[in-house]
């Protein structure tokens, strides 16, 4: 079972813009899911040990159902990919860019990207625009480029997402400068069509600084579909689990607070042991909609986002970006 709620946690005084990529959702099958009935173009990509497959060099702009698949020697956390469209460069520009950071492969040889990661999470670490704090962010252009969404995979499984492609040069990557998976360029053609069908979701999550709210519907406990806006000025994106102990804010301000000093957080519950993965979305900007297909466990489900802030490089859950949800059967 992963448990890769506390392993986010820990890494994010390291790895401020990479957590995204540590955190794999539960399979969604490829067939029989909620968005067959919609007639959308689909986007195959395989994640494996030696990166991506199925990533085509153009594409018409649209709504797609993108399907991601992990090969079984992709590494224990799985694989997966998002979509990101470059400020102030062209995407071949950003894929050299983002090698550059990386340097050689690691002794495993996956991909080019990096295996050691970079401090602060970009290159040559300087505080992200604002007054700055402890931490590195990531340069400007990050918050001006645009995030459509994207997804994770663990070893062997495969994972949907719904979202919107606009015309321009995009890049498929690990949502991550330290994803060990060499980032592709493509292009996407034409224009923006009207009237896109939209997949039915049984609640809607809206993103903000620094909130994560149900805005319209109910997360309940099984398969459901979740449409996710948002609204905010700055990228966000959600990694969700599920425990069946008592949760409190107090609780996630004590754990949040003990992985930033390294004090032990003096709380009812192990997040190691006691937290199941429950959904992962993709890192959207601002006015930005993805759709996922996500089975969420009866319990207390708390979702955060740990992107960095464009003020201090500080993780959004330190700002209180973080929501806890009871789900009944």
């Amino acid at each position: 079972m992963r448990r890769l709620l506390l392993l986010v946690l820990s890494m994010i005084l390291v790895l401020p813009l990479s957590v995204g990529s540590l955190v794999a959702q539960d399979a969604t099958p490829t067939t029989g899911s909620a968005f067959d009935d919609l007639g959308l173009p689909t986007l195959d990509i395989t994640v494996t040990a030696g990166g991506y497959e199925g990533v085509p060099d153009s594409i018409e702009a649209g709504r797609y159902l993108v399907t991601v698949t992990a090969s079984e020697d992709v590494g224990e956390f799985g694989g997966g990919v998002g979509f990101i469209q470059p400020a102030g460069m062209s995407g071949d520009e950003f894929v050299t860019m983002l090698g550059e950071m990386a340097g050689p492969p690691d002794e495993s040889g996956v991909g080019s990207a990096a295996a050691t990661p970079i401090e602060g999470g970009v290159p040559e670490a300087s505080p992200a625009s604002g007054d700055g704090g402890e931490m590195g962010g990531p340069p400007p252009f990050f918050f001006e480029s645009a995030f459509a969404g994207g997804a994770f995979a663990g070893p062997g499984e495969s994972v949907q997402v719904v979202l919107d492609l606009t015309p321009g040069d995009w890049v498929a990557w690990g949502d991550d400068p330290s994803a060990p998976w060499a980032p592709i360029a493509f292009e996407v053609t034409g224009e923006m069509p009207v009237d896109l069908p939209e997949p039915e979701a049984g609640a809607t999550l809206v993103m903000g600084e620094y909130v994560i709210e149900v805005a319209e519907g109910e997360l309940v406990a099984g398969t459901q579909v979740i449409k996710v806006n948002n609204i905010g000025a700055q990228p966000h994106f959600i990694t969700a689990g599920t425990t069946t102990v008592e949760l409190t804010n107090e609780d996630v301000e004590a754990v949040l607070q003990a992985d930033m000093t390294g004090t032990p957080a003096a709380v009812d519950f192990n997040p190691d042991e006691d937290f199941q993965d429950s959904f992962f979305t993709g890192t959207q900007s601002t006015g930005t909609s993805q759709w996922v297909e996500a089975t969420i466990d009866r319990g207390n489900l708390l979702m955060l986002c740990f992107f960095p802030d464009l003020a201090d490089g500080m993780p959004h859950a330190i700002h209180g970006m973080y929501a806890i949800v009871e789900i009944e059967e």
